[in-house]
């Protein structure tokens, strides 16, 4: 049984990683496009080659709950001025200007 199983990986291991290199077309790297899609594809859990309203809102949902939890500095499950105010002073504002 485990003479088989090692063989069974290697080949595994082995045809994935010419699945990958097919994606670099004669050895032309992957744009950074075909990088986004690719991540952005990987939402697909069901594997019918789309990604679906659902899969996509499971995304949004758990990195929502994620930015929350940083928010809430307390972790009440609420968020006050001042719990958004230092979130906002020492997260977002390096990637956030308003137009003043």
């Amino acid at each position: 049984m485990r003479t088989v199983t090692i063989p069974l990986i290697i080949s595994t291991l082995v045809f994935s990683s010419l699945a990958w290199a097919d994606d670099e077309v004669a050895n032309e790297p992957l744009t950074a496009t075909d990088k986004i899609v690719a991540r952005f594809m990987e939402l697909d859990t069901d594997v019918t080659e789309g990604v679906s309203f659902e899969e996509y809102m499971s995304m949004v949902l758990e990195r929502t709950k994620a930015r929350f939890a940083l928010m809430d500095g307390n972790q009440d499950g609420e968020v006050s001025a001042d719990e958004y105010r230092k979130f906002w002073q020492t997260q977002k504002s390096q990637y956030y200007r308003l137009k003043r």
